[in-house]
């Protein structure tokens, strides 16, 4: 779809799929655990185990994945969805990982993001646009230097990958 049609639709809903599949965000399971909703025994474990072993803390993420999602889309895509025909995003996250300390001190330094994204006509369902979203990568610094790193990061790598995911997706738009 060249982008002249694009330009008559208008992003009115961003749904998320995928969350489930978030192995960790460290900000957003500290902000989870000081919420009160969990016991101390399972706060620790949440500190050290993947999120998939929680539910609530899957729920927690979706909600959290989709209001970011949802304010981060509609304003980097409104430019190329200008018009007034409604439409949906449909984000399908399939990677979404941000390695906690313990895990850039030892393991894995790199966070990961990686999405696919099909913008539907509200009013019919039809996928107008599909993007097979390429895995995103950041790598961080790890080992003896991690705690000099967090120093000096920004507050949430989560929100910094999804922003910039979101902008190569707004400006792969531009390009075709």
């Amino acid at each position: 779809m060249a982008a002249q049609d694009l330009g008559r639709y208008r992003i009115v809903e961003v749904a998320v799929e995928g969350a489930e599949s978030i192995r960790s965000w460290p900000t957003e399971e500290e902000r989870f655990v000081q919420s009160g909703v969990v016991d101390a025994a399972t706060a620790d474990r949440i500190r050290s185990e993947p999120a998939t072993n929680f539910p609530q803390l899957g729920a927690h993420f979706k909600q959290v994945l989709t209001a970011r999602l949802k304010d981060e889309f509609i304003g980097l895509t409104a430019p190329v969805f200008a018009g007034n025909q409604p439409a949906t995003a449909v984000v399908r996250v399939k990677t979404f990982d941000i390695p906690s300390i313990a895990r850039r001190a030892f393991v894995d330094n790199t966070a990961k993001f990686q999405a696919d994204i099909e913008i539907r006509d509200k009013a019919t369902g039809r996928v107008i646009l599909r993007y097979d979203g390429r895995l995103q990568t950041k790598p961080l610094i790890g080992g003896v230097a991690t705690g000099i790193a967090l120093a000096f990061e920004g507050p949430d790598l989560g929100y910094s990958m999804i922003t910039d995911y979101l902008s190569a997706y707004r400006n792969w738009l531009l390009r075709n």
